[in-house]
This record gives structure tokens, sequence and C-alpha cells, in this order.
């Protein structure tokens, strides 16, 4: 466990901290009466911890001993849990806005986040590690590389460049019959429009077209004006009555 106390900083690690709080919009010039009470921090650490810091826990406070109870509260419940506390000391140095308590606070806090940040990086290195493992066409080779403002040392996996250009031939294939099938659907919507604005003219044509209902069934009242509807389909009475004119329509005879 990490006691943070009262020390003092550098005027470049003042600058570092500074620079790191307007990075995340945090105003600068009121540190030490901002940072007199746990409520800014605790809301800075909840943006990446929700579910750890509960605001509810941090009412704001104005008196010192109450501010004392709250950076007490926030010691043990969020603290604790990143290896970190506070001494006694150093929490009524806050709570009273000594002169430099704030920027060695958040001076520690930059730093925690930071070795979080590495932390986070291994672990996907790792997992990465674990996925590739069992593959035999893959190398390992070790390069730097730049995690927060330090340089580390981390396994690359790296394939054969024939494998990399296998890779790339079945893409292109792959490619190839992608294309090649969006052109064949194009056409086949294509004639689908054809065809449906074909069956569109037909069934308007055969909308038009006269055709003789009866009203009586022995059709004697007939009209012409009535015209098929557009679906093509007449109705029982009106089939019946055609076919009955059909019937009483006398043969002709040579």
């Amino acid at each position: 466990m990490h006691t943070i106390s009262s020390k003092n900083l550098s005027n470049e690690d003042i600058a570092e901290v500074h620079k790191w709080l307007q990075q995340n919009d945090i105003n600068t010039t009121r540190l030490r009466r901002d940072f007199s009470d746990v409520l800014p921090l605790a809301e800075m650490m909840k943006r990446d911890h929700p579910r750890l810091v509960d605001l509810n826990n941090f009412p704001k406070r104005s008196s010192v001993q109450l501010k004392i109870a709250n950076w007490e509260t926030f010691n043990y419940k969020v603290l604790a849990k990143f290896n970190l506390t506070l001494s006694r000391e150093f929490m009524e140095l806050l709570s009273t806005g000594a002169h430099g308590a704030a920027e060695v606070l958040l001076h520690e806090i930059m730093r925690l986040k930071k070795r979080q940040r590495v932390v986070e990086t291994r672990n996907a290195i790792l997992a990465q590690e674990q996925i590739w493992e069992e593959n035999d066409e893959v190398k390992t080779v070790v390069v730097n590389k730049q995690v927060g403002d330090g340089i580390v040392q981390v396994p690359q996996k790296m394939i054969l460049y024939s494998l990399y250009e296998k890779m790339a031939r079945d893409n292109q294939a792959k490619e190839a019959i992608i294309e090649s099938n969006q052109k064949r659907l194009a056409h086949m919507e294509n004639i689908i429009k054809v065809k449906t604005e074909r069956i569109d003219e037909l069934l308007m044509q055969m909308g038009k077209s006269p055709i003789k209902i009866c009203n009586s069934p022995h059709g004697n009242n007939c009209s012409s004006s009535t015209r098929v509807p557009s679906t093509s389909l007449l109705s029982y009475e009106a089939l019946g009555c055609i076919r009955k004119r059909h019937t009483n329509t006398p043969a002709s005879s040579d």
C-alpha cells in the first residue's frame, strides 16, 4: 500500500500536473480551494471508473472537519482499491488548502493513470499472445513501443510475406466474386422492374375493356358502361349473367 503524504514537487512536476489538468478541462487557477474537498477528484475518477465511484458518498462540504471526513471515506472506498492511501496529516493539509498539497495529490493520481495504461497495454498484448500462441506460422520479435512517457520492449507477432501475399490473393478473388454477384443482382432487379411495368400496363389495358353486365336474371337490362376492375376479376353474378346470355342466344342456321 503506497501512502501519499506531503512532499516537495519540482517545477517540472508541477508544470506536468497543470498540463495534464488542462488536457482534462480542469481549471488550474483555484486548485487549493477546489481540491480542499474530495468532490472534484471523485468526479474526475468517476469518468474512468463509473462503477467504483459513487458521488452520493461525497456530498459537498464547507467545514474542515467534514472535508476530512469526506477524504477518509474516499480513502477507504476508492483509493484503497488502487493500493493507495492518504495519511491523516496529508488529509488535513488538503482540507485546509495548504500550499502545494493539491498538486502533490494530483501528481500521484496522474502517475496512477499512467500505470493503469501500461497495465492495460500489457494485458492486451498478453491476450493477443494467447490467441496466436498455437499458430506456428507466426513469428515473435521484440520491438520498442512508447507507452505514456516511457519506452517498453514488447513482443510483436510477425507473419511470413508469402502468407501475406496468399491472403491478398484470396481477398482479391473474394472481391471479384462479390462484384460479379452484385452485377447479377442488378441485372435481375432490372428484369423484375421491366416485367412489373409490363404487368401493370396489361392490367390497365384490361381495366379499360368494356364488358356488358346484366342486372336482371333474364338479361333484358344490360349495360356496357361498366369496366372490368384493374384486378381483371368479375363478380359471381356478372359471370352468371354472361353465361345465361350465351345460353339463350339462338344458334344460327346455315
